[in-house]
């Protein structure tokens, strides 16, 4: 995300091969994603990674990533917000694994993370639909905003525990 907030700025500075740059780092952002979801596994196990509802949010945020870049490629302006608004939504969803405490740390940690991809999104969607030069600016900003939380997320301690596991270790 980072990087194509980056790219994006650097077409406002007039950089213009930054406008074709970053709709191709989506499109490769969405199929590396979908090959560190898959490929990686046995095709026996991958009915298994779809049936898990956190996996099946990875796998359709790698396709709206992918799906994205492919339509700013083709000259739909509107891919890319619309994709970030989906992604935004499965962030707000997200489903989590681990100890209560862990899973409601991860949640409020998603859903604030949800939130200012749907803005970064909605910002985009302003932008095109207004023509209004302040709002290439902000869109790219609120998208280094989401890159930010995600570099600095860390799964919550427990995460990975069950509630029995968890509270069995105390005994």
């Amino acid at each position: 995300m980072a990087a194509v907030a980056v790219l994006a700025l650097l077409n406002q500075f007039g950089l213009g091969w930054a406008a074709t740059a970053w709709p191709l780092l989506l499109l490769a952002a969405g199929a590396l994603l979908l090959i560190f979801i898959y490929p990686r596994h046995p095709v026996a196990d991958w009915s298994a990674i779809w049936n898990d509802p956190q996996q099946r949010q990875h796998t359709l945020i790698a396709v709206a990533i992918a799906w994205a870049g492919a339509l700013e490629l083709i000259g739909w302006r509107f891919g890319w917000p619309l994709a970030a608004m989906l992604v935004g939504v499965l962030f707000l969803s997200h489903t989590q694994h681990g100890t209560g405490h862990a899973m409601s740390r991860a949640v409020l940690l998603h859903r604030r993370l949800g939130l200012t991809v749907i803005m970064g999104a909605a910002l985009r969607a302003a932008e095109i639909i207004t023509g209004a030069e302040l709002l290439a600016w902000l869109w790219p900003l609120a998208l280094l905003a989401a890159a930010a939380q995600l570099i600095i997320y860390h799964e919550p301690e427990g995460a990975f525990e069950s509630a029995d596991m968890h509270m069995g270790s105390h005994s």
